[in-house]
């Protein structure tokens, strides 16, 4: 067995230390390689869930969306729920009242108490099928009918 002097092992730690460094030095740059890579996919990712976001949006026919987009969490919007929300704003669109109908209410209230008069003098005649309750719808939806009832 031969003896190394001392300086002969110095020289081999010396030289084993770089190799180490370097090794590590690799990893961090492929760590760091790894991390820019992560992050573009995630923006790439991002990038198509907007598209998709925005072209059901559009489909959907929900007008001024992007008002209320804000105040909304995209991250949760996912699959079902954005659907979901979609169809519940879709829902909420105002009805437009037909043109030439009351807006103050006009005489509907009468007629809809004629028409409940004449349900419960029908569903009395049909319950106890007296000749005199039959004559009495009877005589009541004539008088509808002669003074506009849709009867």
């Amino acid at each position: 067995m031969t003896v190394k002097p001392e300086q002969e092992v110095i020289e081999e730690q010396a030289i084993e230390q770089p190799t180490e460094q370097t090794e590590i030095d690799e990893l961090r740059a492929q760590v760091a390689e790894y991390e820019v890579l992560k992050a573009q996919i995630a923006e790439q990712e991002a990038t198509q869930k907007a598209e998709i976001f925005a072209q059901k949006v559009e489909q959907s026919g929900v007008k001024d969306f992007d008002k209320l987009q804000p105040f909304l969490d995209a991250t949760k919007l996912e699959g079902d729920a954005l659907d979901e929300l979609l169809g519940i704003l879709q829902g909420m669109k105002p009805k437009q009242t037909p043109i030439g109908t009351a807006t103050n209410g006009g005489n509907g209230g009468q007629k809809t108490s004629q028409e409940t008069m004449l349900a419960n003098a029908e569903a009395a005649a049909k319950r106890t099928g007296s000749v005199e309750d039959i004559a009495a719808f009877s005589g009541l939806k004539q008088k509808i009918k002669q003074f506009g009832g849709r009867r």
